[in-house]
Formats: structure tokens, C-alpha cells, sequence
């Protein structure tokens, strides 16, 4: 994990998120704090308070595009709630020395619980039976052995090696694929194997699942397209909890229209919320979750104890946990 020494002693907060009260007491003995909520639609807001000092800023990455340090020139460190910084990710953040921190492992185990209950309902033939049960239709539907099944983890990270955790102990074979795989794997990882990017294909054609667990970056961007989908198993279904930018969509409305694969379960799209009369809504073969596989009955607690956790090490000059490479983005 990449540590980065930050020599400040006395941080200032600017949170763009409401902070339960339970942790604000906690923040304010060791800093000071600024707190302006904003819901990320529309126009920002422009800030009432002084910025000039601020050193630590508290928001979204994934929505946040950082217009906000025109008014808080002095930023040093900024802390995303979500593991995805996408909108802040531009070419002078990259180029700066502001540290980039995320809550990578707060949401690890609850997206990993979601896309078990993605792949045991596929395999059960859930999505159909809820169909019918509205028709009032007494049908039978095919299910799947997850015992002799095989499950593709594209992105094997801490998320991945959560869900796989977790699949193996439903007695499925599990390859995770990742961007640096040398050979060396964790004592503890729960895979089978763990191979490299460049074999991604050969796990996609030899899955019953495929989870796509991608962050977003110029490599992952549009990586499942349908050269890729039609490798997929026939009758085998996609689950992606990752980013929506790394299907292309338009091929794959193709590739399920088509009949090539089984399902696919999406969590997270191109455009959110997900528009009205996408065809994605009116398929069957389709199961459409609004982007909420992050959570959990404990996400603001594990979301604020780690920025404690974070803030205390800032304040007494010591490295930070979950340091973002600017340059890959995760």
C-alpha cells in the first residue's frame, strides 16, 4: 500500500458531506471544521466561508470536479467517499502534489455480498420466477450447480478478493484477472489462480460468471466490448460492480438481444440514474440495481471512522492509509 508523508499539524476541514455527530466532536478536537453539504446535482454552490487556509477537503470523487479549489487554493490533501474519483481526476490534480485518499475496504464486503446475491439468483433462476410471479405463471426454470461452476473476477483487488472469498465457499472455482499479476499471491488468497490481464479472454470464455470489478481508467474504459461478450459461454451471465464506463453498452443491448449469453446484472452505468425507457429497463435478461451495491447498514460509520482514522495521521504528520495513484486512478 503507497504511504505518503504529509507534514501538517494542525488541518483545517472543509466537508462537503453532513457529518454525523458523533464523529464531528471527534474531528473538532483534533482540527478545525467547515461543513457545507452539497448533493452534487446541479451548480455548485459557492462557498460561504473562508477557504483560504484549508488544507483538507472532504467529498465525492466520483462526482466532484474539484471547481471548488479556486476558492481553497491551499489544499493539500483530499479525501473521496468513493473509491471512484473519476470527476476529479484531471491533468492538474495529476500534475500537483495534492494527496488523493479514498475509502477503499469500507464497501469491499457489502459489494461483494450483493454480487453473491446477484449470482446464487441467476443461478436459482430468480429474476424469471419474480417475472412470473407477476404474470400469476406456475412455470419451471432452468438453475445452475454453483458447485461446478466457474466464476472469472475481472479486477481482482480487495473487492475481488472478497467476492471470491465468499464464492469459494459456495464450492465454486474462482480466476481472478488483474492489471500486475507476477505469480505472487497473497497466503490467504481464495482464488485458484490469479492470472494477468493479458489472458483476461481465455477467463472470459471459460466462465459461468463474470464479474467485472474495474476501476475506470484510459485502459478499462469501453474494455468489455462485444468482441469480448461474445467470448463470453453461452448461457453464462456478466455482473458488473465496478464502472459503467467499461461495458459498451450499445453492444451489449446487441449481445443479450442476440441470445449469447444468459443475464447480465448491473449495478453502475454510462448515464445515472439509468434514463427512462432504456431498453436496458424492458429486458428480461436484465437485472438493473441503481448503483447500491456499496451498501450497508454500517457504511457511515465505516465511511467517518476511517477519515478519523486518516485525519489523526495527517495531524500528527504521519503517512496516510489509501493513498490514490493519480496516475491509474485506484
Amino acid at each position: 500500500m503507497e504511504k505518503v508523508m504529509v507534514e501538517k499539524k494542525q488541518p483545517k476541514v472543509y466537508f462537503r458531506r453532513n457529518v454525523p455527530e458523533e464523529f464531528l466532536s471527534k474531528y473538532k478536537e483534533i482540527s478545525q471544521v467547515i461543513i457545507e453539504p452539497w448533493d452534487f446535482k446541479g451548480e455548485q454552490p459557492i462557498p460561504t466561508k473562508d477557504l483560504e487556509d484549508c488544507d483538507v477537503l472532504f467529498t465525492v470523487g466520483l462526482k466532484d470536479d474539484l471547481e471548488i479549489l479556486k476558492y481553497a487554493p491551499n489544499i493539500k490533501w483530499i479525501h473521496s467517499v468513493s473509491v471512484g474519483i473519476d470527476a476529479m481526476l484531471n491533468d492538474q490534480l495529476k500534475n500537483s502534489d495534492i494527496v488523493i485518499t479514498n475509502s477503499k475496504g469500507v464497501t469491499s464486503i457489502p459489494i461483494a455480498e450483493h454480487t453473491i446475491a446477484l449470482i446464487t439468483s441467476f443461478a436459482r433462476g430468480l429474476p424469471k420466477q419474480y417475472k412470473n410471479q407477476a404474470k400469476q405463471l406456475w412455470t419451471d426454470v432452468s438453475v445452475i450447480d454453483l458447485e461446478t461452476s466457474t466464476v472469472g473476477i475481472i479486477g481482482y483487488g480487495e473487492i475481488g478478493y472478497q467476492v471470491a472469498k465468499r464464492c469459494k465457499s459456495l464450492g465454486m472455482k474462482v480466476i481472478g484477472c488483474r492489471r500486475n499479476s507476477n505469480g505472487k499471491r497473497r497466503e490467504d488468497c481464495p482464488a485458484d489462480s490469479v492470472v494477468g490481464l493479458s489472458e483476461v479472454d481465455q477467463v472470459i470464455a471459460c466462465s459461468d460468471f463474470v464479474v467485472l470489478a474495474l476501476p475506470s481508467t484510459e485502459e478499462t474504459v469501453h474494455f468489455m466490448d462485444k468482441s469480448r461478450l461474445k467470448k463470453m459461454k453461452k448461457n453464462s451471465f456478466l455482473i458488473n460492480i465496478g464502472r459503467g464506463n467499461t461495458i459498451v453498452e450499445k453492444e451489449l443491448l446487441e449481445v443479450l438481444e442476440e441470445g449469447v449469453i444468459g443475464g447480465v446484472a448491473l449495478d453502475v452505468f454510462d448515464i445515472e440514474p439509468l434514463p427512462k425507457g432504456h431498453p436496458f429497463w424492458l429486458l428480461d435478461n436484465v437485472v438493473i440495481t441503481p448503483h447500491i451495491a456499496y451498501k450497508s447498514a454500517r457504511h457511515a460509520e465505516r465511511v467517518f471512522g476511517m477519515f478519523m482514522q486518516n485525519l489523526q495521521l495527517y495531524s500528527e504528520g504521519k503517512p496516510l492509509l489509501n493513498v490514490v495513484n493519480k496516475q491509474f486512478g485506484y
